[in-house]
Parts: structure tokens; C-alpha cells; sequence
């Protein structure tokens, strides 16, 4: 008896232990279906690091949340549960709705080549929509453009475009959007403004930048020399494209027909401290530059102060005692985008007194809005729907978002383009990069055709644009940015 107890106990105790090693290897499993990740799968992107989660995002996050409709958060949903017909329906809708959402457009059509399972190339476009919502949605509003064009016209060597959108959500995060980008393999290309852009040349990424900033070109000669440096047995291949000419031929052009009406400039920058003091704002450097060219060209620039981001300022003050003490005889407006709306505060205080200027910033929507204080304004810009008529894109992109857009759409969408045209001659990094570089290399865009020096510049001149009241223009302000003779 004593002996039957003992055996059924062992067979127990053996059961027991079967049962725990079969759910252990169980959860093992488990565990390395959801870290094992797969390239060839249209819907990954490069895993997270540590316990935060990915910087990049094909369809499954909501960044832009302006006017977010039911259907749009429907769509995301499904996305992540890898719904993808669903997504497609509901992203479809989400943009009658509302068809000016760039961000719908471009998960829409990653869901329709995760939902057909089709090849694809991904290109990344960066966007800080956290810190630069409106600056974000106009370079989304160019990608998406070109990438539905380019999907609609059969792809890239048989191959759908597939966009990733990477964006910080906190100043920590700036560096993960630049390792996660140039670690991920499958990725050939991106779109995006870096302030340190010499991880992209060291990885061999190609990078183009759809906008200019002043700070840009003082800090291209540095990226090329620290990447040499950094890897001196490595190729100094340049990665970095510049789809607009360097910020300085804005400035120069600008500063020339400034001189010409004023003798005695007033400039109102926007500047803010930097939590970093060994580092300056882009605000101040292009304020120190438009000071040099002002001079340069023989006029002067008076000394009374002027902050569009101290919350003390006040405009009213600052004008009159600018006219009144320094015999100002023009003004120029330096804001960041988000203060628009104070630059505009200083306009009607000058109204009608003085000739007035403003940077590139002010070719925005939001300036046509205040159409009635801004009206003579000249700025200086890269792109104009009137320089060239017979371009197709500023039509195509009215009828794509309903709306107007503006340069920083255009160098997006070229951008893309140029990216787009490099791929169909050779999908791969490095093949990219040659086929860039190449001087034979040229596509047409937005902008009129592209083509890049060995360095990656852009040769090109700049427009001047004059805010004018309008007729039943399509702004629907009254108001609209009109081309110069910039002669």
C-alpha cells in the first residue's frame, strides 16, 4: 500500500513538473514573438529603446490633434491592431472631414500598403510637432503630397512609398529621433531639420532639408569636418542636401531692397535664453546677420532695443521712441513663428509712418489674417505660386488640401521629390547618396528644378513678396502675399 501512495505521489509530482516546463517554454515564446521584429514587414519600425516607446510611428499615434475626428482615432486603432482594412476605411473618411490633415493622408496610404502587404521603400520625415505644430504640419502637408502622388503613379521600381513620421516629445527625446532614424536599416532616406545633423553623414543617411535655417549654413562646414574627424579610415561622402539655397541669399537679397528704402532700420528680433549659454538662438544669429547685410549695403541700424519674446515689451513705446529719438525710417519684424501675432502688434504702431520689412517667418497664413495692419510688408522667400505658372504643384495642392500653401510645403514636397527621383536610379543608402551627388543629377519640383552641388547646396536666388489687399483671393482674408520685381 505504502508503495502504490509513493508511486502516485511521483507520478503527481512528475505531472506537476510537465505541466510548469510546457507554460515556462510557453512564455518564452510569447515573449520573443513580441521583441523579435521582422524588416520585412510593412508596418514595423525600429524597436524602442530601453522602456520608452519607439520616436517613430507608421500609423498608430495621433501627433497632429488639431480637429481630430472620431474616425481619424478609429483609424489609429485599427492601425495598431493591424486592422488594416479597417484603417483604410476609417482614414478615408477621417479626410472627408477634414481634408486638409497631412498626417491622415500619409497613415492612409502606409495602410494601404500594410493592408495589400505590397513591397515598399521608407523614406522618415522628422517633425517636432510637440515644439513647432504649425512648422510640422506644413513640411507633412509637402511629403504627404508627394508621397500620394508618387504611390498613385505606381510607386518606385515596383515599390509603394511608405512614410515614417518621427517625432520628439520632449527636448530629451532629440536625440533618439536622429539614432533611432540612422539605426533602423530599413530606412533609406529622411526628411527633417537636425541642429546637429553629423550623425546622418556618419551612418550614411541621407538627409534633406526642406527648409533653411541661418544657423544651417554656419554649421554644415562643422558637420563635414566632425564626421571626417570622427571617422578618419571612413568615406567623407557628404549625406547632407539642401533643397533650398543657404539662408544667407534671402538675407542678402532682403537686406539689399531694405537699404534701398531706408536709410535708418529698426529690427525687432525674437530672442530667447538658451538653457545652454555656449549656444545661440537661431532668432539671434539671423538677427546679426540681417544687421551685417543692412550695413553692407550702406544703410544703418538704430540701437533702440526690441524683443518680440520679452513679455514686458511694449510696442507702442518701442516705435514711437524709435522714430521720435533715432529717426527710424523703416522697420523690420524678426519673429519665430509662434509670434506672429506680436510682430503684428508692432506693424500697427508703425502703420502707414514707415516703410515695412519682415523675415521669411511672416509667409504664413497667420500674417494674411492680419492682412489689415501688414498691408505694404515686404519679405523675402524661396517660392512663389506666380513665379512660375506653368508649374503644376501649387494647383495640384489646392485641390489635394483646399487651401493655399506656402514655401515651406513646396521645399517639403521637393524634398521628397528629389529623394523620390534618387531612389528610382538606385533604392539603396549609399547608392542614394551617389546618384545626389552626382552633377548629372537633376529633378524637377516645386520649385523648379533641382540640382545640388558636390557639397549638397543649391544654387538659386531669392523672391521678394509684398502683402497687397485682394479681390475674392483664395486666402479668404483679403489680403495676399503679391510677387515683387525683386530688380
Amino acid at each position: 500500500m505504502t508503495n502504490k501512495k509513493e508511486n502516485l505521489r511521483l507520478l503527481i509530482s512528475l505531472g506537476l513538473a510537465g505541466v510548469m516546463v510546457a507554460a515556462i517554454l510557453w512564455l518564452i515564446s510569447k515573449l520573443s514573438s513580441t521583441i523579435i521584429t521582422t524588416s520585412s514587414n510593412p508596418t514595423q519600425t525600429s524597436s524602442s529603446v530601453g522602456n520608452k516607446p519607439s520616436v517613430m510611428n507608421l500609423g498608430t499615434r495621433i501627433l497632429l490633434k488639431v480637429q481630430t475626428y472620431p474616425e481619424k482615432t478609429d483609424g489609429v486603432k485599427a492601425f495598431a491592431e493591424k486592422d488594416f482594412t479597417t484603417a483604410v476605411i476609417k482614414f478615408t473618411a477621417s479626410l472627408k472631414n477634414n481634408p486638409n490633415d497631412p498626417e491622415t493622408l500619409i497613415y492612409l496610404n502606409n495602410a494601404k500598403i500594410a493592408r495589400d502587404n505590397l513591397d515598399n521603400l521608407k523614406v522618415a520625415v522628422i517633425a517636432s510637432i510637440n515644439f513647432d505644430p504649425s512648422l510640422s504640419e506644413e513640411i507633412l502637408r509637402g511629403v504627404a503630397q508627394a508621397q500620394n502622388e508618387v504611390n498613385n503613379q505606381g510607386g518606385i521600381a515596383g515599390k509603394k512609398l511608405q512614410i515614417v513620421i518621427a517625432s520628439a516629445e520632449n527636448r530629451e527625446d532629440f536625440a533618439r529621433v536622429d539614432n533611432e532614424l540612422v539605426q533602423d536599416k530599413s530606412i533609406v532616406a529622411a526628411v527633417g531639420v537636425r541642429r546637429n545633423a553629423a550623425v546622418y553623414n556618419q551612418n550614411r543617411l541621407v538627409l534633406v532639408f526642406p527648409i533653411e535655417r541661418p544657423n544651417q549654413a554656419e554649421n554644415q562646414e562643422k558637420i563635414d569636418n566632425n564626421s571626417i574627424n570622427i571617422q578618419p579610415n571612413s568615406s567623407p561622402a557628404n549625406y547632407l542636401f539642401h533643397v533650398n539655397p543657404l539662408y544667407d541669399n534671402l538675407i542678402d537679397t532682403h537686406s539689399r531692397y531694405i537699404a534701398r528704402q531706408a536709410r535708418n532700420v529698426a529690427i525687432c528680433g525674437d530672442v530667447r535664453s538658451s538653457r545652454d549659454n555656449s549656444t545661440t538662438s537661431s532668432n539671434q544669429i539671423l538677427l546679426e546677420q540681417y544687421t551685417q547685410a543692412i550695413k553692407k549695403y550702406g544703410s544703418n541700424v538704430i540701437n533702440t532695443p526690441c524683443n518680440l519674446a520679452d513679455k514686458n515689451f511694449d510696442p507702442r513705446a518701442f516705435v514711437d521712441k524709435a522714430i521720435e529719438t533715432e529717426n527710424a525710417s523703416g522697420f523690420l519684424l524678426i519673429p519665430s513663428i509662434r509670434n506672429i501675432y506680436f510682430a503684428s502688434k508692432v506693424a500697427q504702431e508703425v502703420k502707414g509712418r514707415k516703410p515695412l520689412f519682415a523675415s521669411e517667418t511672416m509667409y504664413s497664413a497667420t500674417t494674411l489674417q492680419n492682412g489689415k495692419d501688414l498691408e505694404g510688408m515686404v519679405l523675402p522667400v524661396y517660392w512663389h505660386r506666380d513665379a512660375n505658372k506653368n508649374n503644376p504643384f501649387a494647383k495640384n495642392a489646392f485641390q489635394l488640401w483646399n487651401g493655399q500653401v506656402n514655401q515651406r510645403t513646396a521645399g517639403a514636397y521637393d524634398a521628397l521629390q528629389a529623394i523620390i527621383a534618387g531612389l528610382k536610379q538606385d533604392t539603396t543608402r549609399e547608392g542614394l547618396q551617389r546618384v545626389l551627388s552626382n552633377p548629372n543629377f537633376s529633378t524637377s519640383g516645386a520649385t523648379g528644378m533641382i540640382k545640388f552641388s558636390a557639397s549638397g547646396e543649391r544654387q538659386g536666388e531669392a523672391l521678394l513678396v509684398k502683402v497687397e489687399r485682394c479681390e475674392s483671393c483664395s486666402s479668404g482674408t483679403g489680403y495676399d502675399f503679391a510677387l515683387l520685381n525683386k530688380k
